[in-house]
């Protein structure tokens, strides 16, 4: 083979890559945005694990690698059901017709908080009125000063400030 005939792309290993289609996007989402309690990526065996402990069906990582990359489009409804049980979020989270900015965000400040260990203070600063809410942020605020922590910045969009 001559160098000419090397340069140019030669079958679909060398084609542009192909958009992994909604699903995996997704998957790849949940990959990166939720997080064990100790604040690390899920492997591709502990979401099995947990699918089966959960009553899911019995899935292969390859299985779950194909529907991470795209390269299976069409999963099962029963292990796409488990999936999003394991994750914590709707069956409706890979709904190809949602529209994905503000469900990002929103599963991104939920991933956020339930790693971080902070679902029960939410759940009981949930109710409270704004005053109390304003003097529960301040403390918070003071606490991670004293820890050395940065501020928090607001969300985009959100009802900080």
């Amino acid at each position: 083979m001559t160098e000419a005939e090397n340069e140019g792309p030669i079958g679909p290993e060398n084609e542009a890559p192909q958009d992994p289609g909604v699903i995996a996007k997704k998957l790849q989402f949940l990959f990166e945005t939720v997080r064990k309690p100790d604040g690390k990526k899920y492997t591709y065996r502990e979401v099995l694990d947990g699918v089966v402990a959960n009553g899911g069906p019995t899935l292969s990582i390859g299985y779950l690698s194909q529907l991470v990359n795209g390269v299976r489009k069409n999963p099962m409804l029963d292990a796409l059901t488990a999936i999003a049980a394991f994750f914590k979020v709707p069956l409706s989270f890979f709904d190809v017709t949602t529209g994905t900015t503000e469900a990002d965000a929103r599963m991104k400040l939920a991933a956020r908080l339930q790693s971080a260990g902070v679902e029960s203070i939410a759940q009981r600063a949930a109710g409270l009125n704004q005053g109390n809410l304003k003097a529960l942020e301040t403390l918070i605020d003071q606490m991670r000063t004293m820890q050395g922590l940065p501020p928090v910045e607001p969300e985009p969009g959100g009802n900080d400030g």
